[in-house]
């Protein structure tokens, strides 16, 4: 009987692919399997996951390429578990992963959890800089609002049905959908918590490039997520921003000289790329409104 289904949606990433399933059998429990959902990429994944079919009981999905939310969706809907755990192909499972999300989902159903994720790329400061970010965002969360809104999407697990009773995740959103998914979450009057020992480590592979690009598309995700329902969450936003560098103290005395300017320069181009993202996205919105309203116009003029 299968119990417990993990997602891992995937594109053109076959080697970090094949080192998350690696890591997977490591603590793999004989009640789950596992959906590898192939977000429209051009790789064959058939010989990548082959060596996994039987000890992850994995089934490989291929899909037109829809983004991650979309991918996420399809595994979702090929679940045959009554829990369902979401990890990301650049992510290292550590061993009780599983056990440690789907312990806390039962507590009090229904209930959602999110795990903790570190970097695991340390001599790369954009990874490390990327992955403090998330860390200073759930960290404020918890100081500040005393509760849990963001589970990062690389490492949560649900209750299968009320996740579809509730829809999915949005597939208009390319970046936030997570975020998103989490208001709509607490807003159905569910229960979002963590749990520290349920580790993965991401193997993001960052340059200024990508990073910059990266950032850039949450802020977009950002402008989306802030003009999407009825909330004061870009006031929120705005507190952490301007409460980051009290908030970043801490961890940046915990590295070494050079890594912290490092950081600190990397927080600076964060916080501008990730504005620039939104202006953009807003800016796009707005256009796209305003051709509508024009359209609806022409529509009923005489």
């Amino acid at each position: 009987m299968i119990r417990i289904s993990v997602v891992i949606p995937t594109w053109n990433r076959p080697g970090p692919l094949a080192a998350c399933l690696v890591a997977l059998t490591a603590s793999f429990p004989p009640d789950a399997e596992t959906i590898v959902v192939s977000d429209g990429g051009a790789e064959d994944l058939g010989p990548v996951v082959a060596p996994f079919v039987d000890p992850l009981r994995l089934r490989l999905l291929q899909v037109e390429h829809g983004g991650p939310a979309a991918a996420r969706n399809r595994g979702l809907e090929a679940a045959r578990g009554e829990i369902v755990a979401f990890t990301d192909d650049d992510c290292r499972p550590h061993p009780g992963w599983l056990a440690a999300l789907v312990a806390s989902v039962i507590l009090s159903p229904p209930r959602a959890v999110g795990g903790s994720t570190f970097n695991g790329l340390p001599t790369n400061a954009y990874a490390d800089a990327t992955q403090l970010v998330l860390f200073l965002l759930a960290a404020y969360d918890r100081a500040f609002t005393g509760q849990e809104r963001l589970l990062p999407s690389n490492n949560f697990a649900f209750p299968a049905s009320a996740l579809i009773r509730l829809g999915g995740f949005d597939e208009r959103f390319r970046t936030a959908e997570d975020r998103e998914l989490c208001r709509r979450w607490t807003r159905a009057g569910y229960t979002l918590a963590r749990v520290s020992d349920a580790i993965v480590e991401r193997d993001e592979s960052l340059d200024l490039k990508s990073f910059l690009g990266k950032f850039f598309a949450y802020g977009r995700g950002a402008a989306k997520f802030h003009g999407s329902g009825s909330s004061p969450s870009l006031r929120e936003s705005m507190r952490f921003h301007f409460r980051l560098p009290t908030l970043a103290i801490p961890e940046l005395r915990r590295r070494r000289m050079a890594r912290r300017v490092a950081i600190v320069a990397l927080l600076v181009l964060w916080e501008i790329a990730n504005l620039a993202g939104y202006i953009a996205e807003r800016a796009r919105l707005a256009v796209q409104g305003s051709a509508a309203a024009n359209a609806s116009a022409d529509a009923k003029a005489p």
